[in-house]
């Protein structure tokens, strides 16, 4: 919190905003995320199956069932419709969580110079280069926009060649 500007600390302090600081994550925090997520995707996709397959079981079993006649095919389109629903419905979920997979990808060369630079900016930075140096490990992509937004809430209002001073 300190190193956020006087007026910024001020205005999230009257709003009853928290702001974290500014320390990345070591790399077996990175790895055990990851590996959690990895593990939901693999569950997700193993209810996606069972829900299918009992689905498909069960819209089978109906015209053996003794269920009427006249409620059997109305029966079988309602379950098709609610497991692939159903399945679709819990695919979509596992792709959001790809996608997340993404926040745990090392940052291009060229990115990681960016970063390098906003951080100089950030009283923090110094520090967050430091950790990610001791735990050896590179920039993630889900950091990218953590320090960005942290590096433009330090960038100065004006700067020193817009003062009106400046001779032309």
């Amino acid at each position: 919190m300190a190193a956020l500007p006087l007026e910024e600390l001020r205005r999230q302090q009257s709003l009853g905003l928290q702001t974290r600081a500014l320390v990345p994550k070591s790399a077996g925090q990175l790895q055990t995320e990851r590996e959690r997520i990895v593990a939901r995707l693999q569950w997700l996709l193993n209810v996606t199956v069972a829900v299918a397959f009992a689905g498909v079981t069960l819209i089978a079993w109906l015209p053996f069932s003794p269920v009427p006649h006249e409620f059997r095919f109305g029966a079988q389109e309602v379950l098709g419709v609610a497991v692939f629903a159903s399945c679709l419905f819990i695919l979509h979920e596992r792709a959001e969580l790809e996608l997340g997979l993404y926040d745990y990808e090392p940052v291009e060369q060229t990115t990681q110079g960016e970063l390098r630079a906003l951080l100089h900016r950030v009283p923090e930075g110094a520090s967050y280069q430091q950790a990610l140096a001791a735990d050896q490990r590179t920039f993630v992509t889900g950091e990218i926009d953590g320090i960005r937004r942290r590096a433009e809430a330090f960038t100065p209002k004006t700067l020193p060649a817009d003062d009106g001073n400046a001779e032309t």
